[in-house]
């Protein structure tokens, strides 16, 4: 008596399938769809979160640089909005006074300059003192002319998850989460 096999198989002729049925394939990928759902907006969060502390950490880093090189040269060094006013949304230089005429203009040396931002994001400056909000200049000592606040908006304006930048007098510069107690402009509501 001869016992025959089917070629390919396990005896008794059962074969294991292999790959996926359209069914399983389908839950996957309703379950992949659900994960995105609940992913993107923290993620979208994220990237919002991270551009606002770097734009702050770079605002900062200019004008501990502006402060650092007024002392270093003798001269006055100022961080000037791009704009000449007080919204720096469209960047910013830091300038030292060469010809020592205060205006960090014309033939004065740009030492740095900070890029325009993204159109939904903004930062307003204030000079507490009720001067010019479009520069903050440092003298030969640190000191800054004039204390300043400066909000760093998060795109929806709210007023918590973006950031306060203080510029003391002494010309120490601070930064904070949130715009509470800011004199700087209030950050515009958005998406």
């Amino acid at each position: 008596m001869t016992f025959l096999q089917r070629r390919g198989g396990p005896p008794g002729g059962l074969r294991s399938e292999l790959g996926f049925s359209l069914i399983e394939l389908v839950i996957t990928l309703a379950v992949l769809s659900i994960g995105l759902a609940v992913a993107l907006p923290m993620f979208r969060s994220v990237i919002r979160n991270t551009a606002v502390s770097g734009q702050t950490n770079d605002l900062v880093t200019a004008l501990a640089m502006a402060r650092s090189e007024a002392v270093r040269r003798g001269l006055q060094v100022a961080v000037v909005a791009a704009s000449g006013g007080s919204d720096w949304s469209s960047g910013w230089r830091v300038v030292a006074d060469d010809n020592r005429d205060g205006s960090f203009a014309g033939a004065d040396e740009v030492i740095q300059q900070g890029p325009a931002l993204d159109p939904q994001y903004h930062i307003f400056a204030r000079n507490i003192a009720g001067g010019s909000d479009a520069n903050i200049v440092f003298n030969i000592n640190g000191a800054a002319a004039s204390a300043f606040d400066i909000n760093v908006c998060y795109p929806t304006g709210e007023a918590i998850k973006s950031r306060r930048i203080q510029v003391r007098a002494s010309g120490n510069v601070s930064s904070f989460k949130g715009t509470s107690g800011s004199a700087a402009t209030t950050c515009p509501a958005g998406t």
